[in-house]
């Protein structure tokens, strides 16, 4: 609560002589306690984490401490997950744990190990986890996944949580961003209770539109036990608080690691000042898919060189410490003009307790509209001046006698000047004042918090070259390192034979997809700036009929282009017209610049290589040149791909190189090939 205005001239540790407005804030308990506190989290989803399970043990485990670890980072209290679907989610696929009715397989995807060593770090962390698409045998032949085979197909996603992984997941969604349904939350919620589950629902994981379903149905408004919404912009429906349910932003920031610290710091305070939005969750986790991609570099920090152990922490990690090191789920806000408020000159505050109440903390942030806005969403309207804020402890708070600070300096990217311990202010009467530039953060605790750091990681290198790979030391259901799923769906399987494990794209039928699916299944690996020459080289095995195909300089967006972008140059071969074989350049595989026949059967091993020169392509069936193209119309940079049409196919011996070394033929030898 304001209580005066004043000329204020001060001399402290942290500003010099300043001469300004002050207003006084009080922070007190005496009048009760706000909502409980749920936490700040990270989403691991769209694929957003593929490459960091890559990464060695060291750097994986630093990267999970700047994350989870208490006191050391960020300190995140949530961890959401997708649960996979087979789908693109975003920029990739994540691996189903059913495939098909008959197939229930747990140790598919990284994001249980992404929850177990959360866990390990702070065992308190809560699990929230969410679809975003789902294999199409469930929706019974329909295009929607409100059937008894989705109820059955989350409920045994949560039970194998449990069962293979010791997780409890304690929250689960609904359809990300989608549509919902009355039948499909009830039954999922009788099937939980069923089977003796604590996991609550979250509804749903859209807009504030889940407030006007709610209030005209008690009986479905009863099965929800949190509100949720993405991208709020700190604001709410004027009807939700009627519902008397927990108010999450269960999706929000979606900015780069590197310059989204106003948004998360505005954020994490305002959106429960102008809306009682007790937890915040941040897209991405980390930014930890390949460069080049869509939405490359959104996350908390970067980790996209597993090869070399190379990853970037920036400032958004340390505007999330300011809360995570100072408070912890399960605390409570203060309420507001008690500790909760806008500042009379722009920005915000926001005060914690724990339930015992001898523990403070203050928040305070002072960003700019302008410069602060996270994706999706706009807050609302304000102006900022530098001013000088005096906060009052009343009498709840006599036992504080004195108070750590630390300060983010938020109108630069530099690190440096991010989470910086400030010393030690000793309230008098309960008394202290801030000098508060705007683009600042401040954190004013009874607790300390540390800075932690491993160092300087290993220096960046490209993607190394030559890259052989015959997939032989994975276990089996895992994905290849490197290899980045966007479409289908593409895992370790043995053969029992000489060729060991292999890769296999597993889908086969059409999915409930999330967003525009690519036309065909394929997996990406390398860098999107490759240019030629490349020589790509891999064993196919088409079990009973379809394509396999390989190719270099391919763009992707995703859930833009569905993950099709620019196909680059690719060579096919395929059971079809009794083997057919084909080149193609910057068009469709149905549009080749060359093709020809090739007697392919079925379950038999062929090694099909691609060479892109500098003024053309060249294309070999098990070492023989068949066929080439001019340089007119191939792509001029992308990744390396392996990719099938919807049919079980396998890979093997994945060669990635310069293609000095491959035995090549000329424009001559061709016409001496027998095409057979």
């Amino acid at each position: 609560m304001k209580s005066l205005e004043y000329l204020f001239c001060i001399l402290n540790i942290f500003s010099i002589i300043v001469c300004t407005s002050t207003s006084t804030y009080l922070v007190s308990t005496t009048g009760g306690l706000g909502r409980r506190f749920d936490g700040i989290g990270g989403l691991s989803a769209g694929a957003s984490s593929r490459l960091l399970v890559d990464y060695s043990d060291e750097y994986y485990n630093q990267i999970m401490d700047y994350l989870f670890l208490p006191g050391f980072g960020a300190s995140l209290d949530i961890l959401k997950v997708e649960i996979g679907g087979d789908v693109q989610s975003t920029d990739g696929t994540e691996a189903s744990h059913m495939h098909l009715a008959d197939d229930e397989n747990y140790a598919r995807g990284y994001e249980w190990k992404l929850m177990i060593d959360a866990k390990k770090r702070n065992p308190n962390v809560i699990l929230y986890a969410l679809s975003w698409g789902f294999p199409g045998w469930i929706g019974e032949g329909t295009d929607l996944p409100w059937t008894n085979s989705t109820v059955e197909y989350t409920l045994k996603w949560i039970l194998g949580a449990k069962k293979y992984y010791n997780l409890d997941i304690d929250y689960i969604g609904i359809w990300n961003e989608r549509s919902w349904n009355k039948w499909y939350t009830l039954a999922l919620k009788s099937a939980i209770d069923k089977a003796g589950l604590k996991t609550k629902i979250v509804g749903h994981d859209n807009g504030w539109d889940v407030c006007d379903d709610l209030l005209k149905d008690s009986e479905w408004a009863a099965a929800i036990d949190v509100i949720s919404a993405h991208y709020p912009g700190s604001a709410i429906k004027s009807n939700c608080p009627a519902l008397g349910k927990v108010q999450w932003s269960s999706e929000d920031m979606s900015v780069d690691w590197r310059t989204g610290i106003g948004c998360w710091a505005r954020a994490l305070n305002q959106n429960y000042v102008h809306a009682n939005l007790t937890s915040t969750i941040a897209w991405a986790l980390i930014a930890s898919f390949y460069d080049g991609l869509i939405f490359a570099g959104t996350g908390m920090l970067s980790a996209v060189e597993p090869w070399s152990g190379y990853y970037q922490i920036g400032q958004v990690v340390w505007a999330a410490a300011h809360w995570g090191q100072f408070s912890q789920a399960g605390w409570f806000f203060l309420q507001h003009g008690s500790g909760v408020g806008l500042l009379d000159n722009g920005g915000s505050y926001v005060a914690l307790t724990d339930p015992t109440k001898q523990q403070l903390t203050i928040i305070i942030e002072t960003m700019r509209h302008d410069t602060s806005q996270c994706a999706w969403s706009d807050s609302f309207k304000y102006n900022i001046t530098q001013q000088t804020a005096t906060f009052q402890l009343d009498s709840s708070f006599d036992h504080v006698n004195q108070l750590f600070v630390f300060f983010s300096d938020l109108n630069t990217y530099d690190v440096d000047q991010a989470f910086i311990y400030k010393g030690i202010i000793k309230p008098t009467n309960g008394i202290f004042t801030l000098s508060l530039p705007v683009g600042i953060v401040y954190t004013i605790s009874t607790i300390n918090g540390t800075k932690n750091s491993y160092g300087n990681p290993p220096p960046s290198t490209p993607f190394p070259l030559p890259y052989e790979d015959d997939f032989n030391r994975y276990a089996l259901s895992s994905q290849a390192a490197y290899f980045s799923d966007q479409s289908g769906s593409w895992e370790i399987i043995d053969t029992s034979s000489s060729h060991g494990k292999v890769i296999r794209q597993m889908i086969t039928t059409p999915a409930i997809t999330w967003c525009k699916e690519a036309p065909y299944p394929f997996t990406i690996i390398g860098d999107h700036r490759w240019q030629q020459p490349l020589n790509i080289s891999v064993d196919i095995r088409i079990e009973t009929n379809g394509t396999a195909y390989i190719a270099v300089g391919v763009s992707t967006n995703g859930c833009n282009d569905g993950g099709a972008g620019n196909p680059g140059t690719v060579f096919s071969l395929s059971t079809t017209n009794n083997g057919q074989w084909k080149l193609s350049a910057t068009t469709k595989l149905d549009n080749p610049v060359s093709s020809g026949s090739f007697s392919v059967i079925p379950n038999t091993w062929y090694t099909l290589t691609l060479v892109v020169l500098d003024d053309h392509s060249e294309a070999y069936i098990n070492g023989r040149l068949v066929g080439q193209c001019d340089l007119h119309a191939t792509s001029s940079s992308g990744f390396a791909v392996i990719g099938s049409s919807w049919n079980f196919v396998q890979f093997d011996n994945f060669r990635l190189q310069s293609p000095t070394s491959i035995n090549r033929y000329s424009i001559i030898d061709i016409l001496l090939i027998d095409f057979y």
